[in-house]
């Protein structure tokens, strides 16, 4: 009896290498660092030490900027392991909207095309925090390429 079939029959080389692959695989997987679950994102309150740090980091970006001394209104500061995104409202020192045409940022001020918004994305390195990308008055959705480029969840640019 002759038994007969259509299937091609693997060639050693063939086989070698389809577990050389399985193998390479494999071992890619066991020594990739598994996404952490212990990561999350998670809102800075009000009266965290590392909040005052974040805003003193950009308030002196700004405050460089602007020529004047300026506080920010939060409108969103999360955290992500070392991350940290900040969406701000930039304010005059007796807390009022900024007159940007009485400012060094005033030749430059469009009034009808900027915002009255900031969005900053920060690193921490060691104790202190570093400005990693910066949107001064953005009139567009500027995060969505830093979460591409930094490989961050979208739910740390997004409120719930």
């Amino acid at each position: 009896m002759e038994i007969r079939s259509n299937r091609p029959i693997r060639s050693l080389a063939q086989t070698i290498l389809i577990l050389t692959t399985v193998v390479a695989l494999v071992c890619v997987l066991a020594v990739s660092p598994a996404p952490s679950q212990a990561q999350t994102v998670s809102q800075i309150g009000r009266r965290s030490p590392e909040r005052a740090a974040i805003l003193d980091a950009e308030r002196a970006v700004i405050e460089a900027q602007l020529g004047i001394k300026v506080k920010f209104v939060v409108v969103r500061l999360a955290a992500y392991g070392d991350w940290v995104y900040a969406a701000l409202r930039p304010r005059s020192a007796t807390g009022e909207r900024i007159d940007y045409r009485r400012t060094l940022y005033a030749k430059v001020y469009l009034p009808d095309m900027d915002s009255d918004h900031i969005d900053v994305l920060l690193k921490r390195h060691g104790a202190g925090w570093t400005i990693v990308e910066q949107a001064f008055l953005p009139t567009d959705v500027v995060w969505e390429p830093w979460q591409n480029k930094y490989q961050l969840p979208r739910a740390l640019f997004l409120t719930d």
